[in-house]
């Protein structure tokens, strides 16, 4: 048991070349500074992966981290980070899954767990209480994520809560480059292939038994209260009812109102004639299944839900009910809009295990290129067309298997269309640095393209803002401010940091920061504040970032592919332009987060007031390291 409130105070060490296991310790000092989850895994990235080891070196760190709030009762804390050098970028990877994870490993005594090495044979690791063993995980593969979860709940007598799966499907075990890690039946930690980190280290699964050791905490009817508010709040306030009752789900009717719904490879921002709306706002998508709750630990939002499918070729068939971004990159980005058929593929994803987001721009890019002749029958296979569903099943499978030209495309869409170059080069999106976006079209939504071309964890590092008044921004600012909203993705930067770095799902941390840190407080006995959080975020952003400069990702990266930010032919916002208001969004950004224009480093300033003095000399050298 640690020393500390709210910590077990062990990281789980498993050398998988050498077949050995062993706890470090988490000190009090460090869980004060890096908190937890991706504050920890970004302490880990820059001390123990130099710029030499690649993404699918042994020496690389698969890192799956919780935080001080996992396993309390607090919705939705069963929080898992997964902190690597990832495949796309080959820079730093920041991304997150919920379920049950989180409250698993630190019921058996851990805070993190960290793999290192490459096993010679299959397997997967099994977590019980102070037992950790690495077993022959080759009978599972070639399965997707829910018949290994399946498989192994059979092996070992347990399910439910009684049992958190983290796996690869047949994408992982391939490498394709954005494949996921997924667990629990639906929950995905996504970005930037660490799927792919993950088999390359010939690791099937990550399985814990719920622990026995139980969480202590500094002031347990404190906590209860702070539970109580954040509960009371994501109920009540307008700003996050809609998310409490529905999830996500409304997102794709918002957002086609502001532009912002990815139709066709941004080919179009107009909804498609005929199509009914109404059963594309959420509780009509919610009331065309027969579901059930699916919540994650201690969770009270009913965003998590497990389908049936109603009618069709799969009727019959149980999905796990995708949130925006899968109506988003299973639908809308590929010309879907049937919601069974979307819904069905959403779950082919999450078994087959790829990212959603980077999969709709790689098969919407297909189709489009298909359509205008760029990528012929021939060269595919088969014909692909807007809307296929089945045929974009097809192709996920020849993708997951690195079958004909889905081993070209399983390297993600930027390497896979420069590959074919042409035309067909400028219809893809992706940012120069190989990272996908969000599924929104950013160019109505400038906050998540500025961020998504500057963050350091191959996916947005702030934005959405979440209650940016209390730091001083307006409560509404508009989508397209070329002043306003550079200022607000780098004032916001480092609250989403904090956030990852605590074991709680980000829907449910969507309140005030005198809250979040009421809630810390009472778990840890720490005397914190908004002031101290935000200096926590803001220095694992730093450490994203200085990791990035010194694996070659520099400035010069920052920037949308063509079509990324190209301008929209029709819609709401029909020949406006970011990228004549680019340079000048970059400038305020640089200048509001403390970090040198022309380098992209961190200023010498920036890190002693982050007490980050120790980056000084290998980002400026030591004559800069002797003046501060």
């Amino acid at each position: 048991m640690s020393d500390s409130y709210a910590y077990a105070g062990q990281i789980l060490r498993v050398d998988l070349s050498a077949g050995k296991t062993w706890a470090d310790p988490f000190t009090p000092e460090d869980q004060r500074k890096y908190i937890g989850g991706a504050g920890l895994g970004a302490k880990i990235l820059w001390e123990e992966v130099p710029p030499e080891v690649a993404w699918d070196d042994p020496g690389n760190r698969l890192i799956m981290a919780t935080g001080p709030l996992a396993g309390l009762p607090i919705w939705g804390t069963g929080g898992l980070t997964v902190v690597t050098r990832g495949a796309l970028t080959g820079g730093a990877t920041n991304t997150n899954a919920n379920g049950f994870f989180g409250a698993n490993i630190k019921l058996c005594g851990y805070d993190a767990l960290v793999l290192q090495g490459r096993s010679e044979g299959w397997v997967y690791v099994h977590i019980q209480d102070d037992r950790v063993e690495l077993k022959d995980a080759t009978h599972l593969l070639g399965k997707d994520t829910w018949e290994t979860q399946q498989a192994l709940e059979s092996e070992l007598g347990l399910s439910g809560h009684q049992l958190s799966v983290y796996s690869i499907g047949p994408a992982g075990e391939n490498l394709v480059r954005f494949a996921a890690i997924q667990g629990d039946y639906g929950h995905v930690a996504s970005k930037n292939g660490c799927g792919a980190v993950m088999g390359s280290k010939r690791v099937k699964a990550v399985v814990i038994e719920r622990g026995g050791k139980g969480i202590s905490v500094a002031h347990m009817k404190a906590l209860y209260a702070a539970a109580d508010e954040i509960a009371h709040n994501l109920q009540n306030d307008p700003s996050t009812k809609g998310l409490y009752l529905y999830g996500t789900l409304g997102g794709v009717r918002n957002l086609h109102g502001m532009g912002a719904l990815p139709i066709r490879n941004y080919t179009t921002n107009v909804w498609p004639d005929g199509l009914e709306t109404k059963k594309w706002e959420g509780p009509s998508l919610r009331e065309g299944f027969d579901h059930r709750g699916h919540q994650c630990n201690a969770c009270g939002m009913y965003h998590c839900h497990m389908q049936v499918i109603s009618s069709g070729p799969h009727k019959g068939a149980i999905v796990d009910e995708p949130e925006y971004e899968g109506w988003s990159g299973a639908g809308w980005a590929t010309g879907a809009t049937e919601p069974s058929e979307v819904s069905w593929m959403n779950t082919q994803l999450d078994r087959a295990c790829v990212d959603v987001n980077e999969w709709g721009w790689l098969c919407g890019w297909v189709m489009e290129c298909q359509e205008k002749g760029y990528i012929s029958e021939s060269d595919l296979g088969f014909r692909l067309e807007w809307g296929d569903i089945e045929g974009a099943n097809r192709l996920l499978q020849m993708i997951s298997r690195r079958e004909g030209m889905g081993d070209l495309l399983a390297e993600g869409v930027k390497r896979a269309s420069e590959k074919v170059g042409g035309e067909a080069a400028d219809c893809a999106i992706y940012t120069m640095k190989g990272d996908s976006p969000r599924g929104h079209d950013h160019r109505a939504r400038w906050e998540e393209m500025l961020d998504t071309c500057t963050g350091g964890g191959g996916t947005m590092d702030t934005a959405p803002a979440v209650q940016p008044t209390e730091f001083g921004l307006p409560a509404r600012i508009g989508a397209q401010d070329p002043d306003l909203v550079p200022l607000a993705v780098g004032t916001m930067r480092g609250r989403r940091h904090f956030e990852d770095s605590l074991g709680a799902c980000v829907f449910t941390t969507r309140v005030r920061m005198e809250v979040l840190c009421r809630s810390i407080e009472a778990a840890t006995g720490w005397d914190i504040r908004r002031e101290e959080a935000m200096t926590a975020g803001r220095r694992t952003a730093t450490l994203f970032r200085a990791f990035n400069l010194r694996c070659g990702i520099g400035p010069e990266l920052e920037r949308p592919s063509k079509r990324y930010g190209s301008t929209p032919v029709d819609g709401p916002l029909k020949g406006v332009s970011i990228m004549d208001q680019w340079e000048k969004m970059l400038d305020i950004w640089y200048e509001t987060v403390g970090y040198d224009r022309a380098t992209g480093r961190p200023t010498a300033e920036t890190l002693a007031a982050l007490d980050l003095e120790e980056l000084i000399e290998p980002l400026w050298g030591k004559e800069a390291a002797a003046r501060v």
